[in-house]
C-alpha cells in the first residue's frame, strides 16, 4: 500500500493548487474582458519582444502567455540571449535566468513555459517549508493559515509570473528553517543561492546571525557572550555572500566591472540614501499624489504606459500604505515573534527605503512585500486567535489580489 504524503505537504499543496487554480481561472477572463495596454506602442520597447513573450496562439496564449509582463522579458532575454553590458540586464541576477535556460529544452525551447514552472515548483516548496517551519515554533493551525495568508497576498499572483519572486522566498525560508535545525551549513548554502537570485539574499545575514548566537547560548546581555561556545559550524553564516561574490567576480571577468549590476540600476532612476530618506521622500510622493488625485495636470511621472498622472499618483499613495503597513507589522513582531523573524522583516525594508526612485520612492514595495515573510506568521497569530480579524484579512487580501492580477496581465503596472 503506497504511503500517503506528510500531512504538511497535503495541506500546503491543497492550498497551493486552489489558489493558484482560481488565477489561472480569472486570468484569462481578465485578459479577454479588461482594456489592454499595447506595450508595444510605449516609449520602453524592452518590455516587448514578442518572440519571447507571445510564443502561443488562441487557448494556450490565454494560459500562459499572459503571465510574461514587464520584468518577465529581462529574464527571459537573458535566458536566451545572455548578459550584455549595454542593455541593463546585469541588474537582473543570474540564478533564475540560469534555470530558466536549463528547463528551455524540457519544454521544446518554450522559455514561458519553462519559467512558469520554475516559478510554481518553488512556489509550492515554498508554502511547504513556510509550513514546516512555522510548526516548528506554533501550533499546526498557525501554520496552515499563515501559508494561506501568504498564498492570497494581494501581490501573490507574482508566485506564477515569470519573476524570480518564488525562487527567493523558497530560498530564503529554507535558509532559515535550516538554521532553525541547527544545520548552518545547509542554511549558508541556501543563502548563497539567494543572494544569486536577488542582492537582497545578503539580508538573511542579519536572522542568521541572531539565531546562531541564540542557538549557541547567547543573549543580549554581555556577560553571557564566550567566543569558546562558537564551533566551526558559523562557517555556514559566511556562504552567504558567497553569492554575490560569484556574480561580481563573472561581472569583473566578462564586463570589467565587478559592481556592474548597481549602475544597471540606473534604469529605474534608483539612487542610494539613508532609509528614513527614502521614507520621507515616499511620504512627500504620497502628499502630492493626494493633491493630484483631485487635479486636472498633464504632467506625466514616469514615461511608461500609464501616462495618466493620476494614475502614478495612487501608485505613490498606495506604495506608502503598504510601506507604513509593513513597518507596523515590524513593530508588533517585536512582542509576538521570536527576534531573528524580527530583524528579517526590518531587514526587507532596509533595501527599498535606501534605494528609493526618483518620481515613485516607494516603487515595487508591495512585492518586496510577499519576501518579508514572518508578517504572515504574524498575521496567523492575530486569525487564528480572532474569526473577524481573519476574515478582514482574507477578504481584504482576496479582493486586491484579483484586482492587481487583472491589472497585471493586461500589462497595467502593479509593482
Amino acid at each position: 500500500m503506497p504511503r500517503r504524503l506528510p500531512e504538511q505537504l497535503r495541506e500546503a499543496g491543497l492550498i497551493f493548487i486552489i489558489t493558484r487554480g482560481v488565477l489561472f481561472l480569472m486570468a484569462p477572463l481578465a485578459y479577454l474582458t479588461l482594456p489592454k495596454i499595447d506595450a508595444a506602442s510605449q516609449d520602453f520597447p524592452p518590455y516587448v519582444d514578442a518572440r519571447l513573450t507571445d510564443t502561443f496562439t488562441g487557448v494556450p496564449h490565454y494560459l500562459f502567455d499572459i503571465w510574461a509582463k514587464w520584468d518577465s522579458i529581462w529574464y527571459l532575454r537573458i535566458a536566451e540571449y545572455g548578459y550584455s553590458s549595454l542593455d541593463n540586464t546585469t541588474a537582473f541576477f543570474p540564478l533564475y535566468p540560469f534555470l530558466i535556460a536549463i528547463f528551455k529544452p524540457l519544454f521544446l525551447g518554450n522559455g514561458v513555459l519553462a519559467g512558469m514552472f520554475i516559478s510554481l515548483a518553488c512556489c509550492l516548496g515554498a508554502f511547504y517549508l513556510l509550513y514546516l517551519l512555522v510548526e516548528l515554533d506554533f501550533e499546526k493551525e498557525v501554520a496552515r493559515r499563515a501559508v494561506f495568508y501568504m498564498a492570497i497576498f494581494p501581490t501573490a499572483f507574482f508566485f506564477q509570473t515569470i519573476y524570480s519572486e518564488s525562487l527567493f522566498l523558497l530560498l530564503t525560508i529554507g535558509c532559515l528553517f535550516a538554521a532553525r535545525r541547527n544545520e548552518y551549513v545547509i542554511a549558508g548554502i541556501a543563502g548563497a543561492l539567494a543572494t544569486l537570485t536577488r542582492s537582497p539574499g545578503l539580508l538573511l545575514l542579519a536572522p542568521l546571525t541572531i539565531m546562531y548566537l541564540q542557538n549557541h547560548g547567547w543573549s543580549w546581555r554581555p556577560v553571557t557572550w564566550d567566543l569558546r561556545r562558537i564551533r566551526w559550524d558559523i562557517a555556514g553564516l559566511a556562504l552567504v555572500p558567497l553569492g554575490l561574490g560569484v556574480w561580481m567576480l563573472y561581472l569583473g571577468l566578462r564586463f570589467g566591472d565587478p559592481l556592474l549590476f548597481t549602475s544597471a540600476q540606473g534604469n529605474w532612476l534608483r539612487e542610494f540614501t539613508w532609509p528614513l530618506g527614502g521614507l520621507w521622500r515616499g511620504a512627500v510622493e504620497a502628499g502630492n499624489g493626494l493633491r493630484d488625485l483631485f487635479s486636472t495636470s498633464d504632467s506625466i511621472y514616469w514615461p511608461v504606459a500609464d501616462r495618466d498622472p493620476r494614475l502614478w499618483a495612487t501608485y505613490n499613495i498606495m506604495n506608502f500604505i503598504f510601506t507604513i503597513g509593513l513597518i507596523g507589522l515590524g513593530i508588533a513582531a517585536i512582542r509576538r515573534l521570536p527576534a531573528h523573524y524580527v530583524a528579517y522583516i526590518f531587514a526587507v525594508l532596509l533595501l527599498p527605503l535606501s534605494t528609493p526612485s526618483t518620481y515613485v520612492p516607494l516603487f515595487s514595495m508591495p512585492r518586496f512585500m510577499l519576501t518579508a515573510f514572518p508578517i504572515f506568521i504574524l498575521m496567523a497569530l492575530w486569525g487564528e486567535r480572532n474569526r473577524w480579524v481573519d476574515m478582514l484579512i482574507t477578504v481584504s487580501s482576496v479582493a486586491l489580489l484579483g484586482f492587481f492580477m487583472a491589472k497585471f496581465v493586461v500589462f497595467t503596472w502593479v509593482s
